[in-house]
């Protein structure tokens, strides 16, 4: 999968669902590591083949996949059901 927020460089690598939480790891263009709680999660979209994770008053992020749109969309969904839940 493929990721960028706004304004910044866009990434390649891993991402993987924690309970409260999404982990994106990056390989490329560098190995770096963003976490972002469900808890800061303000709205998570799935447009035309992107998935958008709304912030709030921080930078959005954009999740892509060339290779397997179906994980993009269940992705989507466990992101709504986590965002969701951290409202509750």
């Amino acid at each position: 999968m493929f990721w960028w927020m706004d304004g910044g460089a866009r990434r390649a690598g891993r991402i993987e669902l924690g309970d409260d939480f999404v982990s994106l790891s990056a390989t490329t263009p560098d190995p770096a590591e963003e976490r972002v709680r469900f808890r800061d999660l303000a709205a998570v979209l799935l447009d035309r083949g992107l998935l958008h994770l709304d912030r709030g008053g921080m930078p959005s992020i954009h999740i892509g996949s060339l290779d397997t749109p179906g994980a993009l969309r269940e992705l989507a969904d466990r992101l709504s059901d986590g965002l969701h839940a951290a409202a509750a």
